[in-house]
């Protein structure tokens, strides 16, 4: 019998299962899948995601950082590398998600949402018209310091591995993905985007952005690049690597299901 690769051991993990579930499944989910979701509660969770998104390019070029090409190889040819291999997935998640918020721009603009969406300050139990400066919410802020624990001096952790990287960069992307298709499939049949509660933006714009066969490509590039490094790892940290990689993933998913808004 063939020894799991790391995907395959932690997603079987016990009680990975429920955690994965509530990650990628959520009400504010069905919502959105059904054009159910009010444009103010829209505006409320990509105002976060955008600034999610802007912290992944810190990550990303963290994980550049820790690459370390090789100088020679037996066929002369370091392109076909593993090494290289990895360089070229962090270059399409930067280009990714350079293009994702080219996307937040152009989205917000042509269905009229909010960047900088922050709602009413509580004041003495009652909702006043007064509005917080706008930021991070305690969610966002916990993945933002999650990737700028790999970003590179003085704010990055030298102790975080590539390994470690690539778990979070698998992890995030995979439930990404798994989300945005549980919401797609929420949608009703031959129903008309220009009548849903956003104008459409989500059904026309964000789901397809989210859900299409390049983006499956790759996660699925992702998955195979953490299996492979961690495949090759020195089997004297293996046990440790393996402790970590289960500490980072479960974050990941606890993180994730607190990033989904509660909604009526």
């Amino acid at each position: 019998m063939s020894k799991q690769s790391l995907s395959e051991s932690l997603l079987s993990s016990p009680g990975i299962a429920g955690l994965y579930q509530r990650a990628t499944q959520s009400h504010f989910l069905s919502l959105a899948g059904q054009g159910r979701l009010p444009a103010e509660e829209l505006s409320q969770w990509l105002s976060q995601d955008r600034l999610y998104a802007q912290a992944y390019i810190r990550f990303a070029g963290g994980l550049i950082s820790r690459v370390q090409l090789p100088t020679k190889t037996d066929d002369g040819d370091t392109s076909k590398t593993l090494q290289w291999r990895i360089l070229s997935l962090l270059e399409t998640a930067l280009s990714g998600v350079t293009r994702e918020l080219q996307l937040f721009e152009e989205t917000a603009k042509k269905y009229k949402l909010e960047l900088e969406y922050v709602g009413p300050v509580a004041e003495g139990g009652n909702l006043s018209s007064k509005k917080a400066a706008f930021g991070p919410n305690k969610v966002t802020k916990a993945y933002i310091d999650l990737f700028d624990s790999f970003t590179a001096q003085p704010r990055g952790d030298t102790s975080k591995t590539l390994l470690d990287g690539l778990v979070v960069l698998w992890a995030t992307e995979k439930v990404y993905l798994d989300a945005w298709t549980n919401a797609k499939q929420q949608a009703v049949q031959n129903g008309d985007a220009k009548e849903d509660s956003d104008g459409g933006a989500l059904r026309n714009e964000f789901i397809p952005n989210w859900t299409p066969e390049d983006f499956q490509a790759f996660v699925r590039e992702c998955q195979e690049c953490l299996d492979a490094y961690a495949a090759i790892q020195d089997s004297d940290t293996e046990e440790v690597g393996a402790a970590n990689s289960m500490t980072l993933f479960k974050k990941v998913l606890v993180l994730e299901e607190s990033f989904w808004p509660m909604v009526a």
